[in-house]
């Protein structure tokens, strides 16, 4: 492997310059005036339209843009569980032939000044020179246990968090309506700590980035466990909703997430929660998603839409061990997503059997680009690591544990929290002005998202 790269060197005594957020953007409003701070509950006056209309959708499939990095490959051999998940995700996704004629892009580490729209410089330090620290302070950090350091522990973080930052340049861009990045999806690293695997948050940088481009950015989080650190990010935004369905149990990680809506200050009823019990199937998962998730776009009507695919949910994930759920219902509930006419950044997540996981990212991609994989593994250099049936349909099957959910109860509480987000959205301005209103509204969302940046690199 070559040299690791620390980003160590990266880290000054003073404060550097950051460039300020959304540089790409800058052009929008008068660099020279003031930025105002609006308190937490401050409304705008008037909920302005998108920063340019989205393209509108072509026909037939979307143009992938798919990111990857061999390098966060041969790193990712060094995590303590999935070490070689990201080579066979990328292997088999590869050998279906589903990256012909997609864009493939081999992203930059973030930059130090680009992990600190989120992250605190002290965490960072520690990621970068951990074996510096003692066994207490990574500790503080959350670098044990579940969240072990390794060596380049940075360069795997800054690699991630720079391969979510692309695939969401990718949409800003307008060049393209599908960008994936399924090394993503860590929405358990906090600002300031490593939690459940994640040691950096791609996801609320990415989205991030996202807002310096579209209006409002729906994010939807289906992996077993919460999107705790996210929903964090922006519960004080009406501008990003988040929707979490997720297992919500006494001593289930992460312990967040309870059942109703969240937020505060202008966010408030802006972050959705739904908790679904053990032994979960495809059926009344998918339902549930087209109740909480499609309700929530249709309510929401937003620019962008953020899907964290974690896997974690299969049947039998031997970390998990909730959900019943088979790869089509992933598929299933992706098409959906795209089926809202938004531009979709596609992410990772948990799912703890790597050809398990392999297997379902690869349908979950040929479904969003209308393609059927044929159920025979191709031949590659990872396939006998999905024996001994080497099929689809043979690595993912389970035995399956009862279902402990209530249907009915499930879906009322599914339109119980679509009618909160529809008085929430009300509350705040609904759907936006006319095209007369573009350029005062476009000056106020660059102040709007400045300060966005800024709270979320503030202590919560």
């Amino acid at each position: 492997m070559a040299d690791l790269y620390s980003g160590a060197y990266e880290f000054g005594d003073g404060e550097p310059q950051d460039p300020a957020p959304c540089q790409p953007q800058h052009q929008l409003a008068d660099p020279s005036e003031p930025t105002t701070t609006a308190s937490a509950d401050q409304e705008d006056e008037e909920d302005s339209p998108p920063l340019s209309p989205p393209p509108s959708p072509p026909g037939g499939p979307p143009q992938l843009l798919y990111v990857r990095s061999e390098r966060l490959q041969q790193l990712s051999r060094r995590l303590a569980v999935n070490a070689d998940r990201s080579e066979l995700v990328h292997g088999l996704v590869e050998a279906y032939g589903l990256l012909e004629g997609a864009t493939v892009a081999d992203p930059q580490p973030a930059s130090v000044h680009q992990l600190l729209e989120f992250h605190s410089r002290p965490y960072l330090q520690a990621l970068a020179a951990y074996d510096k620290l003692s066994e207490r302070q990574q500790g503080q950090y959350g670098l044990e246990d579940d969240c072990s350091p390794f060596p380049g522990l940075y360069e795997h973080a800054a690699l991630t968090a720079g391969g979510s930052l692309a695939a969401a340049d990718g949409l800003c861009s307008g060049q393209h309506r599908l960008a994936v990045h399924l090394d993503g999806g860590r929405h358990h690293a906090h600002k300031d700590k490593a939690a459940g695997f994640c040691y950096v948050n791609d996801v609320v940088l990415a989205i991030l980035a996202l807002l310096c481009r579209f209006r409002r950015v729906l994010y939807v989080d289906i992996d077993v466990h919460h999107g705790d650190a996210v929903e964090e990010a922006f519960h004080m935004t009406h501008r990003v909703l988040t929707v979490s369905m997720h297992k919500h149990a006494p001593g289930f990680f992460p312990g967040t997430g309870a059942p109703g809506a969240g937020g505060a200050g202008s966010g408030r009823g802006f972050a959705l929660n739904l908790s679904l019990a053990d032994g979960l199937r495809d059926d009344l998962f998918l339902a549930a998603f087209a109740e909480l998730a499609g309700g929530a776009a249709a309510a929401f009507k937003p620019d962008c839409v953020v899907l964290q695919c974690g896997v974690d949910g299969l049947a039998q994930d031997p970390i998990a061990q909730a959900w019943a759920l088979s790869p089509a219902a992933y598929a299933a509930a992706a098409a959906q997503a795209a089926s809202w006419g938004v531009p979709l950044l596609l992410l990772g997540g948990g799912g703890y059997s790597s050809p398990a996981a392999a297997c379902t990212w690869a349908g979950v991609l040929a479904a969003l680009l209308g393609k059927q994989s044929p159920d025979d593994i191709p031949e590659h250099d990872h396939f006998e690591r999905y024996g001994p049936g080497f099929t689809l349909s043979s690595v993912t099957r389970r035995l399956l544990p009862p279902d402990t959910n209530d249907r009915a109860a499930v879906l009322a509480t599914c339109r119980q929290l679509v009618r909160e987000l529809q008085a929430a959205v009300e509350r705040t301005g609904g759907g936006g002005g006319g095209d007369g209103q573009a350029a005062g509204a476009a000056a106020k969302r660059a102040r709007r998202t400045q300060e966005l940046h800024a709270a979320a690199a503030a202590p919560f």
